[in-house]
């Protein structure tokens, strides 16, 4: 990303929409202008209600007739149109829904021409594209989402089309880790830190009375005040389910070169029902700064960035640096010798599995290899298509995960624009892994693709799709989710369900640049690789863990490492990554909860989605797990058939799989599947015929979702009926009755047979189990079915 972008700001005039505005600064990023949206004038000019208050579902409009006042006092130019339409879209995903124009932008007259335009979103569109016309060095917006995804999809989704980054340094900002620890007013107090000068303009809350208009939110004796009101009555201390609104009239010197002020005779106070109340102005003034401007630039001091690893994290990576420097580097080189041969036979027969909830499509490659692989994407899209109408008679919305083998990163562009293209202007595609696997692809193939695809109807699905960036995690700006999950009972909201979780890289999310690590100049290069290389294993498995809470992951069923070594370094990475997994799934390390930090308000309710989706039940729900792992949810079950609960000891199936290369050059990417709302059953590993075997499952109103882990010590040909052994034994140690055969991938550097293993493939360099020893070959199961009773 750009380090160094020219911001349009969006201001309601709120606190929220300021304070983000501050961090872009803090960010080293430029403000060219600002943008406003304001109600249009009433129908009836004589009525009596408050006209400043539209009650817009996305646009704060109380205290609108103050918004020009901000061109003076921030010395910025303002822009300003009137808002059009209604909350006609009332989900938290937003889509135009019209069909890409091929450039990737979408005008806003066909927006309007087509029907579209009578949603209030739009008008943001129009406003944006008028701004950009006078200053086309624009190249991002800043929006002050905290909480609230209903808003944050809106923004995004007119940014995208208008090709503009969005910025939302605030999501989640709450529950981030912030240097000194958590303040007891929150992101309040952060606000108080700078000098903003924040006004009640409107209580529309239980607790919250009518004497706290024109209070400033970020005095303390307020905070307080709020507090109370909402730890006694329930909701959001910052306001983000519209509990109070606010307008700031002044803030830091550097950034506001004055104030607003409003006189009591210009200031009347507008109630409502249920006790709401707000301010509606005849007047006010800009009035200029007085006194000294020497602290001009000691404000962006005062901005409070959160810390890169959580508490938790930061306590792992010091474990995997102690240790880490512990291990000797071996410089070993392969135990498992690799017999793949230069022309595979395998690369033309694909394999669907279809299970109770998904159908798998696997190992598409293009009919005609000696093609461009531009050319060879296009045309695994073509039978992609054909199959999924045909065969399993879905559409691509369906697909929820997608794995992309390459030969070469260096073709990741061209695959991704011809990827994206499946999927249109729809606000959700599906999660993704992407490696390059080289030369172990077969001869002349230069991408392969395989898709999960959910089978249930959409409404038993939820995707988090976060596309602004933030301090919170690594935006996904292109063709892919951060993860989606699939619920197992699709009329029941409070039923288990999987979660694909899209592989992470080591990426600032503030930045979107992988990770680096100053370490001492007296440091040898492989020492300072070696810590590199620890702290990218950290932050990756941080955005793993944030994605998996953020979408209610109680329970990781299993998880892989995709990493990238040399010859003399790959047990070496191996080991770390499998020891951060275990480390990870300890419930304290030193005496610190793995959970992070406490969050500081959030209870995981979007009372704005609440409210705009009439009470349905949504992604962001007062339910969302705060703990991970859950151990709570978990029964273990020794291999003498008994039970037990030893949710201490407990570690997931997990591989670490050596590939050639990784996106934007990183050294790990981490890819997770997890389970939510339920309750998991852990299988103590087991050995058959030297194959280590692990597994989860998860059962829901005789509803069966299962995982295993086989680690395979020889690819000899008799592994192939141990593993059906295995995997029937394992069956029956679950109590499935009869058999449950489930979609399969391996992960091997070897020649297999595709007639006698019906798999997905992952053709890599090496293979290495949570022991840290090298493998033939990982094979994974997953089982999904009803069981007949």
């Amino acid at each position: 990303m750009n380090p160094d972008l020219q911001v349009i700001g969006l201001i309601s005039g709120g606190k929220d929409s300021f304070f983000s505005l501050l961090h872009c600064q803090a960010n080293g990023h430029r403000i060219i202008a600002l943008a406003n949206l304001y109600p249009p004038p009433p129908p009836d000019p004589t009525t009596t209600d408050n006209d400043d208050d539209l009650e817009s579902f996305m646009y704060q409009t109380v205290g609108h007739s103050l918004i020009p006042l901000y061109a003076d006092i921030i010395s910025l130019p303002l822009y300003r149109q009137e808002i059009r339409g209604t909350a006609v879209n009332r989900a938290k995903e937003y889509s135009t829904a019209l069909t890409n124009d091929g450039d990737g932008t979408l005008s806003s007259a066909t927006v309007f021409e087509e029907g579209h335009g009578d949603d209030e979103t739009e008008s943001m569109t129009t406003l944006l594209q008028r701004i950009m016309a006078e200053h086309p060095e624009a190249n991002a917006v800043c929006a002050g989402a905290i909480l609230s995804s209903y808003q944050r999809t809106r923004v995004e989704s007119v940014a995208r089309r208008l090709r503009l980054v969005p910025l939302a340094y605030l999501w989640q900002y709450p529950e981030l880790p912030t240097p000194g620890g958590p303040r007891e007013g929150g992101l309040l107090e952060d606000m108080a830190a700078v000098g903003m000068d924040a006004r009640i303009v409107k209580v529309a809350s239980g607790g919250l009375e009518e004497g706290l208009l024109w209070e400033n939110v970020c005095a303390e004796a307020t905070r307080m005040r709020v507090a109370r009101a909402m730890k006694r009555f329930g909701g959001s201390v910052l306001g983000e389910g519209g509990e109070f609104e606010t307008v700031v009239v002044g803030g830091p010197a550097g950034f506001f070169k004055g104030g607003i002020e409003v006189g009591v005779e210009e200031r009347k106070v507008v109630r409502g029902g249920g006790g709401e109340a707000s301010l509606s102005f005849t007047g006010g003034r800009s009035v200029q700064r007085k006194g000294s401007r020497a602290d001009d630039a000691g404000w962006l001091d005062k901005v409070r960035i959160p810390n890169r690893l959580d508490e938790a994290f930061e306590e792992l990576l010091e474990t995997l640096d102690h240790e880490g420097n512990h291990m000797p580097a071996l410089g070993l080189r392969r135990t498992v010798e690799n017999s793949r041969s230069v022309q595979c036979t395998w690369v033309d027969k694909y394999h669907i599995c279809t299970g109770r909830w998904t159908t798998h499509i696997s190992n598409l490659a293009a009919s005609h290899v000696k093609d461009s692989t531009q050319a060879q994407m296009e045309d695994i899209m073509r039978i992609l298509g054909a199959l999924l109408e045909h065969e399993v008679h879905r559409s691509p919305a369906d697909i929820v995960f997608t794995t992309i083998l390459l030969r070469s990163m260096d073709d990741f562009q061209a695959v991704n624009q011809t990827y994206a293209e499946l999927f249109g202007t729809r606000p959700n595609p599906p999660a993704r892994v992407t490696v390059a696997c080289g030369d172990m692809l077969p001869l002349e193939v230069n991408v392969m693709v395989s898709v999960v695809v959910a089978l249930g109807p959409d409404v038993a699905r939820q995707h988090l799709h976060v596309q602004s960036v933030s301090y919170w995690a690594p935006a996904n700006i292109g063709p892919y989710s951060q993860a989606t999950s699939v619920r197992l009972e699709p009329d029941d909201d409070e039923a288990p369900a999987v979660v694909y979780v899209a592989g992470q890289i080591p990426l600032v999310p503030s930045s979107i640049e992988v990770v680096t690590r100053t370490r001492p100049s007296e440091e040898s290069q492989s020492e300072q690789d070696r810590a590199s290389f620890r702290l990218q294993t950290t932050l990756a498995l941080q955005h793993l863990w944030r994605i998996g809470k953020a979408i209610d992951v109680a329970w990781w069923v299993g998880a892989l490492a995709f990493v990238v070594a040399g010859e003399d370094d790959i047990k070496d990475k191996a080991s770390i990554a499998a020891l951060a997994w275990r480390k990870i799934h300890i419930p304290e390390i030193d005496g610190k909860s793995i959970e992070g930090s406490t969050p500081t308000d959030d209870t995981g309710f979007d009372v704005w989605n609440e409210r705009c989706t009439e009470g349905r039940s949504t992604l962001t729900t007062g339910h969302k797990n705060k703990v991970l792992p859950d151990s709570s949810c978990l029964s273990v079950v020794p291999d003498d058939g008994g039970k037990t609960m030893n949710g201490h000891s407990v570690v997931p199936p997990f591989f670490t799989i050596e590939v050639a290369q990784l996106p934007r050059s990183s050294q790990i990417e981490w890819q997770g599947l997890g389970v939510s709302r339920a309750a998991v059953s852990f299988f103590e590993p087991i050995q058959e015929h030297g194959n280590s075997i692990t597994a989860c499952s998860m059962v829901s109103n005789e509803k069966i979702f299962g995982f295993i882990g086989i680690g395979v010590s020889s690819m000899e040909d008799q592994v192939y009926n141990q593993i059906d052994a295995a995997i029937s034994r394992l069956l029956q140690r679950c109590r499935i009755p009869g058999t449950a055969e489930g979609h399969r991938t391996i992960y091997t550097p070897l020649e297999i047979d595709m007639n006698r293993l019906r798999a997905q493939v992952i053709p890599c360099r090496s293979v290495w189990n949570i022991q840290g020893e090298e493998l033939s070959a990982a094979l994974v199961v997953e089982y999904e079915r009803e069981v007949d009773r």
